[in-house]
């Protein structure tokens, strides 16, 4: 601090008084400078609290104000102060409400979030959900990449659908994704971008569309089964519109066939042309037959029986079905049971499969069928009732076996992957209709380049198979003359199965339906001993005839005959075991014997 002018001036006509000058000019120095520290003090003070003050500001004090209050520059500086501290508190506040939102909104939303830099993938933060969804603890999960959520087939979809950043761009779409545990996860991920963080990145959202995905395919195959369904209904019914009277037409030429041959003798030259006739009229029955199969609406005449004792009876006619080319091997199960199938199906199964096989085979290979009993594992992958015992007849080739779009169409009437000409499209659909026909299932496994192996699931029973030997059974003599009331109303099998009939000495009443049936049997005096009606007639059915009838003549005998029916009430107390019902087309012998038959069982019962 200088000296104050005025005690200088004061002091300066005494520079050359000697000591008192020198006391006087020490007391005013003294003096000065006690004056300079008060008030340097002064105005010091207040400069340190200003500084103590930024400083409280400077770390955060949260409510910290300067208490300088004077109109001076440093009362100025505090105000401003004092207004900053303010401003930075709101602005903190605002920030820290801004956090708690984003947490509230990142961290609580249910469905799972990260977000991933622009440039390096890398992930930079992920909410609780992602954490559940995925598996990942928070700390593994950051130092992850975007591409390590992918399954790695998604990796060149995800290379090529990669978008450069730019800001407010959004994109959306379907991948799947892989968890910590390895489970596979469809996601409907929606991208958007931004520089919140700090830095060019992107923020994710997905969305778990694993079941719904898998409901829609779960819908999209009933949906396909349904039309297979209705496929099989429409066919159904075209050929059940018209099976009726083609088998009444075949059942017709047969009988007229039969009538011609038994007057021709051994050396007629026109007899070998008949037979031929005969021939094809019976090929056109098999043909029929297939027909109704397939629709599901043949009338089947199942039988206890052990497959065990129906496949060996095929093995000779699978080798040369096969050719030298392809070898056949047979494993039989142990302890099989029965099963309840019409044998003839069952053999027409096992040789539209192997017919198969062989084309699947066209450089040799082998054929392999076993039975076996279903185990209870094999059981829940089939998807078979658990309550019920099963038996399985395999049928495995070597072949060049079927893609899986392939196999998804197998059972479809008409649909066949062979040559024009050389597949018809049935087989399979057939098989599928006379298992399903029998209360069983098919299931198929099959590999391209790795063979085909179906598997035929029918319910195990315990009963005893059946003795086909004694229901053949039937007298040598097939003649009678006995009453037979024949109702049938197509004409040409009324007049054949009149003529067999009467040619073996039975009388024979004959009605074109139902109402002439019962005036017939109205007006006849005699005994009539069966009753031959055909289920399906305009007017009254077979099966209320027998009803009506049954009451006005009791102990009368009654063979129900038929090829076909759209209705399954028309077949309701109509019982189709082999003695009591004859199905169409059949021949004036398949006649004689069944109508010898239920005649005799009537002796015996009585």
């Amino acid at each position: 601090m200088s000296t104050p002018p005025m005690l200088v001036s004061l002091l300066m006509p005494m520079q050359n008084s000697g000591w008192q000058g020198l006391l006087i000019f020490g007391g005013a120095l003294i003096a000065s400078i006690a004056l300079a520290m008060y008030f340097g003090t002064k105005i010091a003070k207040p400069v340190q609290t200003l500084i103590a003050d930024a400083h409280a500001l400077a770390v955060g004090v949260a409510g910290h104000r300067s208490r300088i209050r004077s109109s001076d520059e440093i009362g100025s500086l505090a105000t401003a102060l004092n207004q900053m501290a303010e401003t930075v508190e709101r602005r903190n506040a605002a920030l820290a409400d801004s956090e708690r939102r984003y947490r509230f909104l990142f961290d609580s939303n249910p469905l799972p979030m990260w977000a991933w830099d622009a440039d390096t993938m890398l992930l930079l933060a992920v909410n609780e959900a992602a954490v559940e969804k995925y598996g990942y603890d928070r700390d593994t999960f950051l130092s992850l990449r975007i591409v390590d959520l992918l399954d790695p087939t998604e990796y060149a979809r995800f290379s090529g659908a990669r978008l450069p950043f730019s800001e407010s761009k959004q994109s959306a779409g379907t991948w799947q994704h892989r968890t910590a545990s390895d489970r596979l996860l469809e996601m409907d991920v929606i991208t958007t971008s931004s520089r919140r963080l700090g830095r060019a990145s992107w923020l994710s959202v997905g969305i778990d569309v694993t079941a719904r995905r898998e409901a829609e395919r779960a819908l999209a195959r009933s949906e396909e089964q349904l039309r297979q369904s209705q496929k099989m209904e429409a066919i159904g019914t075209f050929a059940g519109g018209i099976s009726h009277d083609f088998s009444n037409l075949l059942t017709g030429m047969l009988g007229y066939c039969d009538l011609a041959l038994a007057m021709m003798s051994a050396n007629d030259p026109v007899r070998p042309d008949v037979s031929e006739i005969r021939a094809l009229a019976v090929r056109g029955t098999d043909l029929s037959r297939q027909i109704l199969a397939v629709s599901r609406k043949q009338i089947v005449q199942p039988t206890v029986l052990d497959p065990n004792t129906v496949i060996p009876g095929l093995d000779r006619l699978l080798r040369r079905l096969m050719g030298e080319n392809i070898e056949v091997s047979t494993t039989l199960g142990h302890d099989l049971g029965t099963i309840r199938i019409d044998a003839a199906q069952l053999e027409q199964i096992m040789l539209s499969l192997a017919s198969n096989a062989r084309d699947a085979m066209p450089s040799g290979g082998t054929l392999r069928i076993a039975t076996a009993r279903v185990s209870d594992t094999e059981v829940q992958t089939f998807g078979l009732d658990a309550q019920q015992e099963w038996i399985v007849v395999r049928v495995t080739d070597t072949g060049v076996g079927m893609t899986d779009a392939v196999r998804e169409h197998i059972f479809e009437p008409f649909f066949t992957t062979k040559e024009r000409g050389k597949g018809t499209g049935l087989g399979l659909p057939l098989a599928y209709g006379m298992i399903e026909q029998s209360g069983g299932e098919i299931r198929v496994d099959s590999a391209l380049g790795h063979g085909t192996t179906f598997h035929l699931l029918l319910p195990r029973l315990g009963e005893r198979p059946t003795d086909l030997a004694a229901e053949e059974d039937v007298p040598g003599v097939l003649t009678g003359e006995e009453t037979v009331l024949l109702t049938e109303d197509e004409d040409s099998v009324r007049v054949v199965a009149t003529a067999a009939l009467e040619r073996r000495g039975y009388r024979v009443l004959t009605a074109a339906d139902g109402d002439s049936a019962l005036a017939i049997s109205r007006a006849f005096p005699g005994r009539i001993d069966v009753l031959v009606t055909d289920v399906v007639m305009p007017g009254m059915n077979g099966r209320e005839l027998a009803e009506q009838l049954e009451q006005m003549r009791p102990g009368m005998r009654v063979l129900f005959m038929s090829g076909y029916t759209d209705d399954a009430a028309l077949l309701k107390g109509v019982s189709l075991d082999e003695r009591t019902f004859l199905q169409k087309p059949f021949t004036s012998l398949d006649l004689a014997k069944r109508v010898r038959s239920v005649l005799d069982q009537s002796l015996r019962v009585s």
